[in-house]
């Protein structure tokens, strides 16, 4: 499906069903650049809003690939009823598409969730030749116990919009967890909800593969297995999130962290722009 462009990027939209799932995969192609970038969301959110804003800065790619993972967006099961799923499936999921795509040289993003999943497909291949993760999970406290402690209250939520009617109240619940100095003007608040009440079903299962992973993941190699890796970070999220990215840049020669004022969690809806410039900066292709 094609029919519309995003600066110099021709737009398309394909699905494949594998797995009794319907996988949606937005591709952005530019026959005059060089390389590929390859983009993923975050819980409850979906690619076309996290990514399309940021596309007039996001340019010089020959191809940028930004799949709606599983739970969210234009991806669903085939029975149109939600259904459990790891972050390792969600891997499997993207490492699929980038061999239908012939993908085996790429630039990787990750926002949140999707860094986390953006972790585990780099440890699966093809490895990414540079990693940016955007608030990823997992990094939001330094010591372990305290990080799965906080999951858990994570898949309270989950639980929570599972159950509920209205997803609205556990939303808020999610919203105090990740970003309790927020903005909390009227306009942004129902702006933010109403973006992650879209497929609560979805949202959920997506916080209780991270809690899961919390558990079963030695994140320690995971840092150690990355390529050449930039942490962005809100200047208004969580202290020990920034200080625990603070340190890795300071131990590992590989991290490096950067910190956007004046948004929290939020900031690829919030600042768009500050975002893309600092991805490419990193990568080094803006102007």
């Amino acid at each position: 499906m094609t029919g519309r462009a995003l600066a110099s990027y021709s737009v398309h939209r394909h699905s494949r069903d594998c797995g009794g799932y319907r996988h949606v995969m937005h591709h952005w192609h530019d026959p005059d650049g060089m390389g590929t970038l390859v983009c993923l969301h975050g819980a409850g959110v979906a690619a076309e809003l996290t990514w399309e804003s940021m596309a007039t800065t996001l340019q010089g790619y020959r191809d940028v690939y930004c799949p709606d993972l599983r739970g969210m967006g234009h991806s669903h099961p085939l029975g149109d009823t939600e259904i459990p799923f790891t972050a390792h499936a969600v891997a499997d999921d993207v490492a699929d598409w980038l061999r239908h795509c012939h993908v085996t040289s790429y630039d990787l993003v990750g926002y949140s969730f999707g860094g986390l999943v953006a972790l585990l497909l780099h440890g699966r291949g093809p490895a990414a030749r540079r990693l940016v993760l955007i608030e990823s999970a997992l990094f939001e406290r330094a010591s372990i116990d305290v990080l799965r402690d906080l999951r858990q209250r994570y898949a309270d939520v989950a639980d929570q919009l599972l159950t509920d009617t209205d997803p609205s109240a556990g939303v808020l619940c999610f919203l105090e967890l990740v970003a309790p100095f927020r903005s909390r003007h009227p306009r942004v608040e129902r702006m933010t909800i109403q973006r992650l009440s879209a497929r609560p079903a979805g949202f959920a299962f997506a916080l209780k593969a991270v809690n899961e992973a919390a558990w079963t993941l030695d994140r320690a190699s995971l840092i150690a297995s990355v390529p050449r890796t930039l942490a962005i970070l809100g200047g208004n999220s969580r202290p020990e999130s920034q200080a625990l990215s603070r340190q890795l840049a300071e131990t590992h020669c590989h991290w490096s962290v950067e910190v956007i004022p004046g948004v929290d969690h939020a900031l690829p809806y919030q600042k768009p722009g500050q975002v893309a410039q600092a991805i490419m900066r990193f990568l080094g292709r803006e102007d």
